[in-house]
């Protein structure tokens, strides 16, 4: 999608990267760190004891699943671009030859 054409497609590109994190980032975090069967907590859940370390729990929780997920994110990237400049370096050479030239 090209961002000169106008603010429609800026719109578009914006509601389907809201729609990517929500499938990618939210949903997931909701079903497999929190999880479908957790309590309810009240309006004060920080001064009920037992509230407040049931929430510590997920908290940590949710903190670990993202870090992990940054990790791997950072390792899986590390690893395409070696792969890409080892195995296929005409083709890196190619394509960015490609975009300065002007060509699609």
């Amino acid at each position: 999608m090209s961002h000169q054409r106008g603010n429609q497609d800026v719109l578009t590109t914006n509601a389907i990267t809201l729609v990517v994190f929500a499938v990618f980032l939210i949903v997931p975090s909701y079903l497999f760190v929190i999880g479908t069967n957790n309590g309810v907590y009240s309006r004060f859940w920080f001064l009920d004891p037992k509230q407040r370390a049931a929430y510590w729990v997920i908290s940590k929780r949710m903190f670990c699943w993202l870090a992990g997920a940054a990790v791997f994110g950072a390792i899986w990237s590390l690893t395409l671009w070696l792969v890409l400049r080892i195995w296929f370096p005409a083709a890196v050479y190619i394509s960015f030859k490609a975009d300065a030239s002007g060509a699609a």
